[in-house]
């Protein structure tokens, strides 16, 4: 923590171990998904960075866009299909009241259309859960320094 922070180069595509952010505050993320084993190993991952704090989960989009509502998170990482409001029309509906938030779609389906639309509709990002292990802290960082679009 004593050592200045040298300003961002570009570091290819490999992982740091440490992201430096100008803010000392943690990245507050809200998890989203139907099932409950996701959401678990969703906040297992996010809990090994001390530089990200999960504030809340939701089982559905409904839940997921009061819950924004209510807490106001940076990063809601979201499974696109749920019962009762699916992961688009949630994302959509956040974004309206919060377009500084960044959402971070996933789906277990095959990926190429839902990539496509995801972005379309603001997404920040979107991810296989096949690959949530290796990307979702990564993706979590490089969404706050790249702003929500």
């Amino acid at each position: 923590m004593g050592q200045k922070s040298q300003p961002a180069t570009s570091q290819g595509n490999r992982p740091l171990r440490h992201h430096h952010h100008n803010h000392h505050k943690p990245i507050r993320v809200l998890v989203v998904d139907d099932e409950e084993r996701i959401r678990r190993f969703a906040r297992l991952l996010l809990e090994e960075d001390v530089e990200v704090a999960v504030i809340g989960e939701a089982e559905n989009g409904r839940a997921a866009a009061d819950m924004a509502d209510e807490l106001a998170p940076d990063v809601v990482v979201m499974d696109i299909s749920m019962p009762i409001m699916n992961g688009l029309d949630a994302a959509q509906a956040i974004l309206r009241e919060h377009p500084d938030c960044r959402i971070i779609l996933t789906t277990a389906m095959g990926a190429a259309p839902y990539r496509r639309v995801s972005l379309a509709i603001g997404a920040a990002a979107f991810l296989e859960k096949t690959s949530l292990d290796a990307e979702l802290l990564r993706t979590i960082h490089s969404a706050m320094r790249h702003g929500p679009h």
